[in-house]
């Protein structure tokens, strides 16, 4: 796991913490098997034309959000709500060979599935709790469709909400 989220990181440790519960034991590819590693977490849409491009699906894990509250701090100014939102894109495609060939659909709800299991489940709350990130319920997107290449795709998005009274100067 990442580490605790101070006034000197809040938006690079926020998320860390984040793309860290993203492990193969709690979303899994579901185009390879367990023992096999390919990238598949980006921060930006990737270059599908790149040879270091490693197909569908992906992940785009986007920059931190972060709003400081402007009232209602410490008496001392030091310390305030944090309000932070990390928008997850899961991006397939229908595209594959044999078997694999008309499964974006089948794969973005299976990493939904994962990827909302894995932030709502207590443990993994507690441990961004602890990390000054208490979790506030996700909110999804409808899936979508779009043409990237001449190449059907679907995109859904999950947004991650956290707040947290952190100290926010030293």
């Amino acid at each position: 796991m990442a580490n605790q989220v101070t006034y000197t990181n809040l938006f690079s440790e926020s998320r860390n913490n984040v793309i860290a519960l993203i492990t193969s034991s709690n979303v899994p590819d579901p185009t390879i098997s367990s023992a096999e590693f390919r990238k598949w977490i980006y921060s930006r849409e990737p270059d599908i034309k790149s040879s270091s491009f490693k197909g569908y699906p992906y992940l785009i894990i986007n920059p931190t959000d972060l709003d400081i509250e402007k009232e209602k701090g410490s008496l001392d100014g030091k310390s305030k709500f944090v309000y932070w939102d990390i928008e997850i894109e899961i991006v397939t495609s229908d595209r594959g060979y044999g078997e694999n060939d008309a499964k974006g659909l089948l794969h973005i709800d299976a990493i939904s599935d994962d990827l909302l299991k894995t932030y709502m489940n207590i443990t993994n709350r507690k441990t961004l709790s602890t990390n000054s990130m208490k979790f506030v319920i996700p909110t999804t997107t409808a899936v979508g469709t779009e043409v990237i290449d001449n190449e059907l795709v679907y995109r859904r998005s999950i947004l991650l909400s956290f707040k947290s009274r952190i100290k926010i100067s030293s």
